[in-house]
């Protein structure tokens, strides 16, 4: 049997197929090998001593039999020095369910030492609860502390780690409130299922809130579902998680107001950090803080900052599974290409994001160079100041319709 044709990738559309090999193409058979096909020349050689040069996107099924293809390293790289395809399999149990790439490119002998450390739930739980607890004693975050929990992968693991904080720092647990949003199509009810049978279990205080609970705790006028029909008519569904994001570090910062805190965490992981970083970087803007940002009166921090995605998922297999398919079968074009881009930087380069991100925030903290917040007069919006100024004000009078008490400063 062809353990290819087993092997089944899921995508929001529905489900396709991995290429089988003779389809893949040259430069697809180098990544698979961690070379990146820039980094060869492909020739064909005919068997009449002349060599063709051919493009990477040649696939194996489209080399003639009597063929054969060169594919030459150039200049610059000993890839028999670094070997990036060569790696030592680490078992820490018989059945892992995650792995964590090691990548050293030269030890003190200057020889490369690459694992890979395969582990089983038990040990990446006891990895991401324990980075959640090390990160909130190394700030000393004080109670009451606010938590937003989606039901998914990332926020999830917020629980149990923070349970590790309260515990080991002989805090009460009374004075951490978990919050959960439901609202058709971006939050379904069965979220905060997920999330109350988790803040359930470790003693937390777990608020739900619907459409109308929002709404009393913001002082809307309207249900934010009619905010999301408009902004979603106006801008397509694709707002989707813009929206979202906007609506959590709303309903968290106002949550903290209420209960006396100045802290709210989030769940966000490395590839969403460095996919924000990538799109700073790349559009000539100074990169946002991370991993505390100071947003109004509220420090939002990031426990999961420097944790891949796929580990976050691996701590509640199930939940995870469940919540990919409750998703918004809708995102931003621009916003997947940078997601991509972040995702591959590790998959070709293990690490590579953590080198650009502690890089990045070590000369940015080193010239004071990180972008300011600034507050929206009248609101508790900030803004980095990139905005269009005119279609900034339409935005602010659509949404003082829906949030009366916000009084933005009119020109």
């Amino acid at each position: 049997m062809n353990n290819w044709e087993n092997v089944t990738l899921l995508f929001s559309a529905g489900a396709r197929h991995l290429k089988s090999m003779n389809k893949l193409t040259l430069g697809e058979l180098l990544l698979a090998n961690r070379f990146p096909p820039s980094l060869f020349q492909a020739y064909e050689v005919p068997g009449d001593g002349t060599l063709k040069a051919v493009p990477m996107s040649l696939a194996l099924d489209d080399i003639p039999e009597n063929r054969k293809v060169i594919l030459q390293c150039i200049r610059n790289t000993d890839i028999d020095a670094l070997l990036p395809n060569e790696l030592e399999a680490v078992y820490h149990a018989e059945e892992p369910v995650a792995a964590m790439f090691d990548f050293q490119w030269a030890d003190e002998n200057k020889n490369p030492t690459h694992r890979v450390h395969l582990i089983d739930a038990a040990g990446v739980q006891e990895i991401v609860f324990g980075k959640i607890s090390d990160f909130l004693t190394r700030l000393s975050v004080p109670l009451p502390l606010v938590a937003g929990i989606s039901g998914g992968g990332d926020s999830n693991t917020l629980v149990r780690g923070v349970r590790r904080y309260v515990a080991t720092q002989n805090l009460d647990a009374a004075k951490v409130t978990c919050f959960t949003l439901i609202m058709a199509p971006i939050w379904p009810e069965s979220a905060a299922e997920r999330a109350r049978s988790l803040c359930s279990e470790e003693g937390f205080e777990h608020r739900v809130l619907y459409p109308d609970d929002m709404a009393r705790l913001l002082g809307m006028s309207e249900s934010p579902q009619c905010l999301w029909e408009e902004l979603s008519g106006r801008y397509t569904a694709d707002l989707a998680h813009f929206f979202g994001t906007f609506f959590i570090n709303l309903v968290g910062r106002a949550i903290c107001g209420e209960v006396d805190g100045s802290h709210l965490l989030v769940g966000y992981n490395r590839e969403d950090v460095m996919a924000e970083l990538l799109f700073c970087l790349m559009n000539g803007r100074r990169p946002m803080p991370f991993p505390i940002r100071r947003t109004g009166a509220t420090d939002v921090l990031m426990p999961v900052w420097d944790v891949p995605k796929s580990m976050l998922d691996a701590c509640y297999p199930h939940y995870s599974e469940v919540n990919y398919s409750e998703r918004v079968d809708s995102s931003a074009v621009r916003r997947s290409s940078i997601y991509y881009m972040s995702h591959a930087l590790d998959a070709l380069v293990p690490q590579m994001s953590m080198s650009l991100m502690t890089g990045t925030a070590k000369l940015m903290d080193e010239l004071g160079g990180w972008q300011e917040l600034t507050p929206i007069e009248g609101t508790p919006l900030m803004h980095t100041g990139y905005s269009n100024p005119a279609e900034q004000a339409e935005l602010l009078s659509l949404l003082n319709r829906y949030f009366p008490r916000w009084h933005p400063a009119t020109e």
